[in-house]
């Protein structure tokens, strides 16, 4: 029997939902399937070909010849989703790269044009949608303009790397020493504040943490003092950001770039820490799945709502009321989360539930018996009806345009065939010579 091909990409190169996916698709499947990695960019190919040989980097003539081979994409930002045609009978998967309040797509407050147009497009292609939880499903149906069938509840793959052994180690690695001398881990990890070509005047501001009422020596001096270590890692999309150098041991900057140079995603450190802080980014809701604490910070929590706005506008909600502004606020909250006698109450658990139903791990054994029986495509997978629809308007158009042209090029053969005749018959022969007599005459 043939094997499948399958396609997978994500942002940035082999991380996220499809990283994690793929490699239990290793496990289970082995050499029964052929699997390629699709790398946006050239720093990271030689990387990504060591766990994977079949890698082929975007826009490569190599890339042209195998795109449309692909039997199933994975993809974590849609980033395929133009080469779909190009395949016969491909099945197009969407694992996406996050759930959390922050609104996308037809969602946002005053969505751009050009957002418009590619959801608009993606939402004709992508043929199925991969959630957590049913909780997700209408903010993603709604999201994407995606109908409710197509966006299924069967898992979050990456919840799979959180629970890889080792993440102190590799902090060690990332950080230069050894992260075990630490008594505890706190994270600090903001969200992306821009959009798809979406402007934003948010900025984080001038200190170490996105704070009010911030003193730098306070605040290094505390966690000195607790033997803690501040760990900062910024969205890939907005390291340029300026954040406030400091001195202090204990404040470290984990950069994009030092994880691509150890090949490491970010859900693999995360078990390693014992706290995070962030403001509307999805690791707030994703943190949860490892039973530990996170604190929420609404220091410009009115101008980001008003910016891209937040799901259900309900901050609340989302941060289970523990949101801060300030670094005292920030100090009594870690001494809560941080203490010994501290324990999750009930409505913890609750919201847990909500955001990831019964799962253990990443689901990932869900997601390939929906989309495969044994070796094969699933025949209960159905293709995205609107892409078709699309499919064969666009066959009908170009079928009118050569036909316009093949019937534009008969009139024209025809007129030429006529005015041959004419130059031929006796009576054009005659004017001609009438015509050359004139020409004499009135010389």
């Amino acid at each position: 029997m043939k094997k499948l091909n399958i396609t997978f990409c994500s942002f940035p190169d082999f991380t996220g939902n499809a990283r994690a996916l793929y490699e239990y698709m290793i496990k289970r499947y082995g050499n029964n399937m052929n699997y390629t990695w699709i790398v946006h960019e050239e720093k990271n190919f030689d990387k990504v070909k060591k766990h994977n040989e079949n890698a082929i980097l975007m826009g490569t003539h190599e890339f042209e010849n195998y795109i449309s081979k692909t039997n199933v994409f994975f993809t974590t930002h849609a980033d395929l989703t133009g080469d779909k045609n190009k395949c016969k009978n491909a099945i197009y998967i969407e694992l996406w790269h996050g759930v959390g309040p922050k609104p996308g797509g037809f969602m946002a407050n005053g969505i751009l044009d050009e957002d418009r147009i590619w959801y608009n497009k993606i939402n004709k292609i992508i043929d199925y949608l991969i959630v957590p939880s049913e909780f997700w499903r209408p903010l993603f149906s709604s999201s994407f303009g995606l109908e409710y069938e197509r966006v299924m509840p069967l898992g979050y793959p990456k919840l799979n790397l959180y629970l890889t052994s080792g993440s102190k180690d590799k902090i060690s690695k990332l950080i230069g020493e050894d992260a075990k001398k630490y008594s505890k881990i706190i994270f600090y990890m903001p969200t992306f504040r821009k959009g798809c070509g979406r402007k934003s005047s948010l900025k984080y501001s001038d200190n170490i943490i996105n704070l009010c009422n911030y003193e730098e020596k306070n605040l290094t001096d505390y966690l000195k003092k607790n033997n803690y270590l501040l760990l900062i890692k910024l969205h890939p999309s907005e390291e340029t950001k300026k954040i406030l150098a400091t001195d202090c041991k204990n404040v470290k900057l984990i950069s994009q770039k030092s994880m691509e140079e150890y090949n490491y995603d970010i859900n693999e450190i995360l078990s390693g820490g014992d706290v995070l802080i962030t403001d509307y980014s999805s690791l707030g809701v994703e943190f949860l799945f490892l039973n530990k604490p996170v604190i929420y910070l609404s220091t410009d929590m009115k101008k980001y709502s008003e910016s891209r706005g937040l799901i259900y506008e309900n901050y609340d909600f989302w941060s289970s009321n523990t949101s801060i502004s300030t670094l005292d606020e920030l100090i009594n909250k870690l001494n809560y989360y941080l203490s010994t006698s501290y324990k999750f109450d009930d409505y913890f658990y609750e919201k847990k539930k909500l955001w990831f139903d019964s799962l253990k791990n990443g689901g990932c054994d869900k997601i390939c018996d929906f989309v495969f029986d044994e070796y094969s495509v699933s025949k209960k997978l159905v293709r995205n009806k609107c892409e078709v629809s699309i499919l064969k308007n666009e066959i009908r158009k170009r079928e009118n345009i050569i036909n316009e042209q093949i019937d534009t090029i008969k009139k024209l053969t025809e007129s030429d065939i006529r005015l041959k005749e004419i130059e031929n018959s006796k009576g054009w022969k005659l004017l001609e010579k009438i015509r050359k007599t004139k020409r004499r005459y009135f010389k």
